[in-house]
């Protein structure tokens, strides 16, 4: 834990908030821009070798749609695109075999899940030269030790979206959300994720208990806590909150810290930003987490799904798409490309800073971690 600290805290505090001067070399772009056949050029990758489509499954906007474009230009690959909203939901389809998908983006816990179950292949780090871009600290992590199923995509906080023009004051407290005599004010007018793991451990935070607890006295007193709260809530929703939230259809929101930013800056051409929209991490601390791309073991396009994971690691294309989605990069080549105004919301509260650090937890799944489950049947049954 404290490895990854001091690598957010050096990745965050003085690449985020620092000026950069110095640019990292670009990847030698290919020869050509088109899949010639030919058997190899000189951005090592064989042309002969390449599917004509690569099938990612991946989560709501999640990627800047140019880049795939991009991709098929440089590498006539055309990739389809799915979207998912649950790692439950996805590890779901997988397992049952035959899901189609070459690619996917299991967060943290659920590559874990994923290898121990035979879902994945075994990636081959000789095909992805831009390993070096990514943070060190965040590599060799405890669901994946040595990266052998799984690359750094995306990382991000859980905290609180809101409208400042509506919640004045600073709010610092899940008390917002969780309270009910806070939480009445504002029935019908806030969500909360559609998640067992982030909304139970928001609640054992708000209690005082570490995110990953599992006694029965805790889940017990979370259980009663997230079926008082359920009468003001207006959704449990993990797919539209950056939408809601910047067309004030919510005032407030648990989110991950990339919704928030969407919600603020908009997404592309989907739909403009609001202005008013400000994140927070609660005193109590939130949830850290990182997302990954891994390999389907039944993908018949492993080579070109090779390709891509190290199309995304080049720090240009890191940069634009972070530019695009306003989480985390990994990449700590792309930091020093970013669109200023996303470093200065950074700055504002998007992303964690020495103290917030402090407060954040990673989730971890083991034989005690199937009550969250439970927890959250019964909450959404109720």
């Amino acid at each position: 834990m404290k490895g990854i600290y001091r690598g957010l805290l050096a990745l965050l505090v003085f690449g985020l908030l620092a000026a950069c001067g110095a640019t990292p070399a670009a990847e030698e772009a290919p020869a050509s821009n088109e899949a010639t056949g030919e058997t190899s050029t000189n951005d090592g990758v064989d042309r002969s070798k390449l599917s004509k489509e690569l099938y990612v499954y991946n989560w709501t906007d999640y990627i800047d749609p140019t880049i795939l474009d991009d991709f098929e230009a440089e590498y006539g690959v055309k990739v389809i695109l799915d979207n998912y909203d649950a790692n439950e939901d996805m590890i779901a389809k997988v397992r049952a075999g035959g899901s189609g998908y070459d690619i996917a983006a299991p967060s943290d816990y659920a590559v874990e899940t994923m290898w121990r179950e035979g879902l994945l292949q075994e990636i081959d780090q000789s095909l992805l030269p831009n390993l070096k871009h990514i943070e060190p600290s965040l590599l060799n992590k405890y669901f994946d030790e040595g990266n052998k199923y799984s690359v750094p995509y995306m990382y991000g906080i859980t905290g609180i979206a809101y409208n400042k023009s509506i919640i004045t004051g600073t709010p610092d407290s899940w008390s917002l959300i969780m309270d009910a005599a806070s939480a009445s004010q504002y029935k019908g007018q806030f969500s909360v994720l559609d998640d067992e793991r982030e909304v139970p451990g928001a609640a054992l935070r708000y209690l005082g208990y570490s995110l990953n607890e599992t006694s029965p006295e805790a889940m017990q007193k979370v259980q009663e806590l997230l079926i008082a709260q359920k009468e003001f809530v207006a959704a449990y929703n993990s797919s539209d909150v950056n939408r809601k939230l910047a067309s004030g259809e919510y005032v407030m929101a648990q989110a991950w810290s990339g919704q928030a930013m969407q919600a603020r800056n908009g997404l592309g051409d989907e739909f403009a930003g609001n202005p008013d929209i400000a994140f927070f991490i609660p005193k109590e601390g939130g949830m850290i987490w990182m997302d990954n791309m891994v390999i389907l073991k039944d993908s018949p396009n492993a080579y070109t799904a090779h390709v891509f994971i190290n199309y995304l690691s080049r720090p240009e294309v890191a940069a634009k798409n972070t530019d695009y989605i306003g989480y985390l990069t990994p990449n700590k080549d792309a930091i020093e490309l970013l669109d200023p105004t996303v470093r200065a919301l950074y700055a504002e509260g998007f992303a964690p800073d020495a103290e917030v650090v402090k407060r954040l937890e990673w989730a971890v799944r083991n034989e005690t971690t199937a009550v969250f489950s439970d927890v959250w049947t019964a909450v959404k049954g109720e």
